[in-house]
């Protein structure tokens, strides 16, 4: 505790000592200190403004890039849905072919069994008959030598003993007509 006093004394005597030039120098320190906290504060805000400034400009920079990767997704995408209609287009038509040739295969049963309703008095329901005891029996032909047989009764260029009565009877018969009977006859068994 003496030394402590004892400095305390010793400063004591230098400041009253020094008075004047003491304060000059600290108010000259604390100028000082001032000019170079405003120098430091100036290139803090600078330096702000500078980073500020960069990141202003990686922020639409990064924007930019999302941008270009959304559209290319976005075109990404569009492309895919191309393909995928094109494809269900495609497969829809090939479905509404596979369809169209049912319905005209059914038709064409259909008709050939109504058209051959005529047939079924002097030929039996299933071609079983030889009509008025005269001709084949037909059932189970083969739909090439039908429709022959039935073009030949129609132009006169077939038949024998029934060549007559089978010429009336197909006369009003067309080309498709005559396929639908022939493709019907060929499944009667």
């Amino acid at each position: 505790m003496k030394k402590t006093f004892f400095y305390s004394l010793v400063v004591a005597a230098f400041l009253v000592g020094c008075g004047d030039s003491v304060k000059e120098a600290a108010s000259s320190a604390a100028d000082k200190a001032k000019e170079v906290t405003t120098d430091a504060a100036h290139s803090a805000v600078e330096g702000a403004k500078e980073a500020a400034t960069g990141a202003v400009e990686a922020v639409k920079d990064g924007a930019k890039g999302a941008v270009e990767g959304a559209k290319d997704a976005a075109a990404g995408a569009v492309d895919a849905a191309k393909g995928a209609a094109a494809a269900a287009v495609d497969s829809a038509k090939e479905a509404g072919s596979a369809v169209a040739e049912k319905v005209t295969a059914a038709a064409s049963d259909v008709d050939g069994k109504a058209k051959f309703t005529k047939c079924v008095a002097c030929h039996g329901a299933k071609g079983e008959k030889k009509a008025l005891g005269a001709s084949q029996v037909i059932g189970g032909w083969d739909a090439a030598k039908v429709e022959a047989a039935l073009k030949g009764y129609k132009d006169g260029s077939y038949g024998g003993a029934m060549k007559g009565v089978m010429k009336g009877q197909v006369a009003s018969y067309s080309d498709a007509d005559i396929a639908a009977v022939a493709a019907y006859i060929s499944t009667l068994k």
